[in-house]
């Protein structure tokens, strides 16, 4: 109700701003005065005598209605106005040491849960439509990304082999960012925006508050995109099982048979466009989540 009654009032005040635009312009190059009702009358009695009107007049008057239009287009088209009144300004530069850091617990939010049974069928969210510009700070990143990954190897003997089992079902492997301290052992994106985060022998609570920091994120950068997180834990010591909306695996094996069964993230050409932004978008937000 309170974004309708924004949009009415901005409305109001874009075709208040193009009438007074459209009148100065009026007044000043024609003499006319769209609100002097005798002028009107003036002009209807030339029209009716058959008078030659110079077809700039009517050109000004065409210009301001679509002018009106178009901003009326941007004010109800969500994703428009929202990437128009932010421009994804994302901050990368380091945090002000004079704000102390928002406890994880205390961000509240809602997660959306996977159905354990069909996690990769899900209704498409709408398409992205984030500007070019938005890519800036993070193609140094995005163009290294399998150098950056390579460091990552030593640290877990299984990492380049989860890498190579979403690799070869068309999921594109992203830099392992570092939330609160962890890093986890996979961050890969697929096409219908979405995202995996894996990890070995990881605390699954951990999993889970990490979760819930990047779907904070996402709900403050973009909160007209849905991003589905799908998470997984390669529990070697069988300490868990699946719960809530993280799946776990306790051979690797069973977890290549699960991806490689799923509906993939094989991107249709139509797509490609679509996917090459969120893939920028999600560059950005890996530099971005490193300095909160």
């Amino acid at each position: 109700m309170k974004n309708k009654f924004e949009n009415i009032l901005l409305s109001i005040l874009l075709g208040m701003s193009v009438l007074l635009g459209l009148s100065f312009w009026l007044n000043t190059k024609f003499g006319f005065n769209i609100f002097f009702a005798a002028h009107w009358d003036k002009l209807s009695q030339l029209q009716a005598q058959h008078v030659r009107i110079n077809p700039w007049f009517y050109i000004s008057i065409g210009v301001a209605i679509l002018f009106f239009i178009i901003g009326l287009y941007i004010l109800y088209r969500p994703q428009l106005r929202n990437i128009f009144k932010r421009k994804i300004t994302i901050s990368v530069s380091e945090p002000d040491a004079t704000q102390p850091e928002t406890p994880v617990q205390n961000i509240q939010m809602q997660i959306t849960e996977p159905d354990v049974q069909t996690p990769v069928n899900m209704t498409r969210p709408p398409r992205l439509n984030l500007p070019k510009n938005m890519a800036n700070v993070a193609a140094e990143h995005h163009n290294n990304a399998s150098i950056q990954n390579q460091a990552v190897y030593d640290r877990n003997p299984y990492t380049e082999k989860i890498n190579e089992i979403f690799t070869n079902n068309a999921y594109l492997v992203k830099k392992n960012p570092t939330i609160n301290g962890f890093t986890p052992d996979l961050f890969a994106i697929g096409n219908n925006e979405v995202l995996w985060i894996g990890a070995v022998d990881c605390d699954i609570d951990k999993m889970s508050m990490i979760i819930k920091k990047l779907q904070s994120v996402f709900q403050e950068t973009l909160p007209d995109i849905k991003i589905t997180i799908y998470s997984f834990i390669l529990d070697n010591k069988h300490r868990y099982e699946s719960r809530d909306n993280i799946f776990v695996f306790h051979d690797i094996n069973d977890l290549a048979k699960f991806i490689s069964e799923s509906q993939g993230a094989e991107i249709p050409p139509e797509d490609q466009e679509n996917f090459d932004a969120y893939s920028e978008y999600i560059d950005t937000i890996i530099q971005y989540v490193k300095n909160i």
